[in-house]
């Protein structure tokens, strides 16, 4: 009869825990179908001209798509270190843009490029166009990054080159107090060998849902072998034959 109840009890803490897991995935995928919802919205509204007619707020662009005309700045060149594109090694490389006619730096994500596989800390060749360039780009108030240590400033170090995250705020107080307080993540072509596949908000939202099935599935099977045990066990506690 013990051993019942507490089959019982474990069955009972199973099924909440698979339950709220398979609840927690479906909220996932609904935050990754809205999250697409609001890129693929962003990216059929005209773009933004940065630097024309005033300096906009991270707010005010709101993860809009922007546009930006200027002169990248080669020697501010980051490259964000253990970025993976189809399984291969790489960078995630950030120059600062000097934005015509204001002057502004603004920080560009432009693609990723592969690593040297003879020596880790350097990366294969990219060109930096010298000339003036125009691009276009989603305006990020920060970018999606692994987690970091507390108190971890991003490496910035005077001469630093190789990051393993990019901190904005880190970046504008060591070397760029005019910066932007936003990223502009590239999506136009530019011939400088990088690429610029970037992984979309809605990516997995299927895997999240076939989770979800499975863990409701899991959550159906233990109430299952919990109501059989509830019988063995009998209305008085005594236990039935199987």
């Amino acid at each position: 009869m013990k051993s019942s109840r507490l089959a019982v009890l474990a069955a009972l803490a199973v099924i909440l825990l698979t339950a709220s897991l398979g609840v927690w995935q479906l909220r996932r995928a609904a935050e990754k179908s809205d999250a697409q919802a609001a890129r693929d919205a962003a990216l059929a509204a005209p773009p933004v001209a940065v630097g024309v007619g005033g300096w906009p707020s991270a707010a005010e662009l709101g993860s809009r798509r922007v546009e930006l005309a200027g002169r990248f700045e080669p020697a501010g060149t980051l490259l964000l270190d253990n970025r993976t594109h189809a399984g291969v090694a790489g960078f995630h490389v950030l120059t600062p843009l000097r934005v015509e006619p204001t002057g502004r730096a603004v920080m560009v994500l432009r693609g990723w490029v592969a690593r040297d596989v003879r020596d880790r800390t350097r990366a294969l060749p990219f060109a930096t166009p010298t000339e003036p360039v125009r691009i276009e780009g989603l305006a990020l108030a920060e970018l999606p990054q692994p987690m970091v240590l507390r108190g971890d400033d991003g490496g910035l170090s005077p001469g630093a080159s190789i990051l393993q995250h990019f901190d904005l705020e880190a970046w504008r107080r060591a070397r760029a107090p005019d910066g932007a307080p936003f990223v502009v993540r590239q999506t136009s072509a530019l011939d400088d060998g990088l690429v610029r596949d970037w992984v979309q908000p809605g990516a997995g939202v299927d895997r999240h849902y076939g989770y979800a099935v499975q863990w409701f599935a899991l959550s159906a099977l233990t109430a299952v072998m919990g109501w059989r045990a509830a019988r063995r066990a009998g209305p008085r506690g005594t236990e039935r034959p199987a």
